[in-house]
């Protein structure tokens, strides 16, 4: 009898796995229980721009309550589903231990081994590209467009693309002209969170409104 639900974990598993496959998975992490990811790394704001620089991550996907959120991932399930079936049916069907009760210990400890670890792995690796927090050289030499104008020794706004994120950072120049609403800037320099600004060579002087 235990075959059956060993053939039909792996049958329902690996069709999910498949599933995921071919639709992508875009990090179905965002979806499945996993936003406790999300909550902990503070970097976008609800706008979708980055407020600062350099901001640290805390990380507590390997402490105890991180074993326990995994069972609110589909990925866990997935994963739990088709290594608990397959080791099941090679271990039962083909009669490699020697009751079917230690089979089913057998099963259940490798779904949950792999399930968890998976979880684990797919959290780190979206920790660590999510922290990796932009420091002021990457905003020198970027182009962006002005949210909101300013002139010498005002501040403004900028926004622009830093990778790939969406980010709005305060502006200013030392350039006797104004910068207008829509008009390109090119960061020169950053001074803590403040990019200093200068027209772009070839950009004009056009005041143009986005």
């Amino acid at each position: 009898m235990l075959v059956y639900v060993y053939l039909f974990s792996f049958a329902l598993g690996g069709l999910l796995l498949l599933a995921s496959i071919l639709l992508g998975d875009k990090d179905s992490g965002h979806a499945d229980g996993e936003a406790d990811a999300d909550a902990e790394l503070g970097h976008v704001s609800s706008g979708g721009a980055t407020q600062g620089l350099d901001h640290g991550v805390v990380d507590s996907h390997g402490s105890l309550s991180g074993v326990f959120t995994a069972f609110l991932s589909m990925r866990f399930w997935m994963f739990f589903l088709a290594f608990f079936g397959l080791t099941g049916l090679v271990l039962d069907g083909l009669d490699l231990v020697p009751n079917s009760s230690l089979a089913l210990v057998l099963a259940l400890a490798m779904g949950l081994v792999t399930g968890q670890v998976t979880v684990a792995v797919f959290r780190h690796l979206g920790a660590s590209e999510t922290s990796t927090a932009a420091g002021a050289h990457d905003y020198v030499g970027k182009s962006g467009r002005v949210l909101v104008g300013f002139g010498p020794g005002e501040l403004g706004k900028l926004r622009l693309t830093l990778k790939g994120t969406t980010v709005d950072v305060l502006a200013t120049s030392d350039e006797e002209q104004r910068f207008a609403i829509g008009d390109s800037a090119l960061v020169i320099q950053m001074n803590e969170t403040t990019a200093v600004v200068a027209r772009e060579p070839g950009s004009g002087s056009g005041s143009h409104v986005a």
